[in-house]
């Protein structure tokens, strides 16, 4: 049975919302018949009332949840989720706390995993590793008043009140900005999927450097390779015309960079002799690859950090008004950059 919320209760018993909390709270303002009718439609539908939303939670689990992102296909093909998943979850263990992780499968009655979850209450908290939720979780994570927070894979410009987000945006902007200042005037960029903002984000940042040093990269100069090694090795040899002596890549992240890496010197083209590459996130196999990947990191310890900081807080009703963190980005210099041959 799909878990439907207060609202659309409220409209299936044909009373306000209100009438609807105090029907369920066994108000005397409210006739026992209204009261009966509406516990019978919330007992058919299974709604559940969380009986502490008006105030602080008093009853924990002790089990957090967390949200992988809509696309996540396992463990093995989403290294940094699946490691920040592992990290944050082993520093909760130390504090008696657990961590279970939340797909986007469909149970009985059609509603959503995460819908379940937050339906059920079984979480004193909720980690989203993803860039939005539904308009329906939203109304749910609103009525049950469990803490939530959004990290890593979300979007630097929402209006989230919770929220540890890399800066996308200046990712792509130190990455431009390096190529420019190293010579570089050729640049093809290689993207993930085109529907995800933090794409956006970095492409923007990488154009707006290079417009700033008055360069652009050309529209059939940006391959999308969805952000898996795979294809971006498949999209390079398909498009390695475009990877003349004397080009600066930018890959959106390390995996897409290994893979660029592998089609270029597949094709005789020297890195960084003939093309310079950066990618993105400083995950540990780019030094395992020859030459060692040069790479825009990302703080992954700090949002490690910050995440179990704001588990402890919220779980020990030290609900902040806002929690909003911003990670720094900064140029790792290895290999596969050097500054462009006059």
């Amino acid at each position: 049975m799909k878990t439907i919320t207060s609202v659309e209760l409220a409209k299936l018993a044909g009373v306000s919302q209100s009438t609807v909390s105090r029907c369920l709270n066994d108000s005397p303002l409210v006739s026992s018949k209204t009261k009966a009718r509406v516990k019978k439609i919330a007992e058919q539908y299974a709604f559940q009332f969380n009986t502490n939303a008006r105030g602080l939670r008093t009853n924990r689990t002790g089990v957090v949840g967390y949200i992988f992102s809509e696309n996540f296909s396992g463990f093995a093909n989403h290294y940094i989720q699946s490691d920040l998943y592992y990290r944050i979850r082993m520093r909760l263990l130390e504090h008696g706390m657990d961590l279970v992780p939340v797909f986007d499968d469909l149970v009985e009655g059609g509603a959503s995993s995460i819908e379940k979850s937050v339906g059920s209450r079984r979480y004193d908290a909720l980690i989203f590793n993803r860039q939005s939720v539904s308009g329906r979780v939203r109304t749910l994570l609103e009525e049950t008043h469990i803490p939530y927070i959004f990290i890593y894979d979300t979007d630097e410009f929402s209006e989230e009140p919770y929220l540890i987000a890399p800066r996308h945006t200046k990712i792509g902007y130190l990455a431009g900005k390096s190529f420019c200042e190293a010579g570089y005037r050729n640049f093809v960029e290689l993207t993930g999927p085109s529907c995800r903002i933090d794409v956006v984000n970095k492409h923007a940042g990488f154009s707006e450097a290079l417009a700033a040093y008055g360069f652009a990269v050309p529209e059939d100069h940006v391959l999308c390779a969805n952000y898996q090694l795979e294809t971006a090795e498949q999209v390079t040899l398909e498009h390695i015309d475009l990877f003349t002596p004397g080009t600066a890549v930018f890959a959106q992240n390390d995996m897409v960079a290994l893979g660029t890496l592998e089609a270029l010197k597949r094709s005789g083209l020297r890195v960084p002799g003939d093309v310079a590459l950066i990618g993105v996130d400083n995950v540990v196999m780019g030094c395992w690859f020859h030459p060692q990947l040069t790479t825009v990191a990302i703080d992954y310890d700090q949002i490690i950090d910050l995440t179990v900081q704001w588990v402890l807080q919220v779980t020990t009703d030290q609900m902040p008004e806002s929690y909003r963190r911003f990670l720094d980005e900064t140029l790792i210099l290895r290999d596969t950059f050097v500054p462009a041959k006059k």
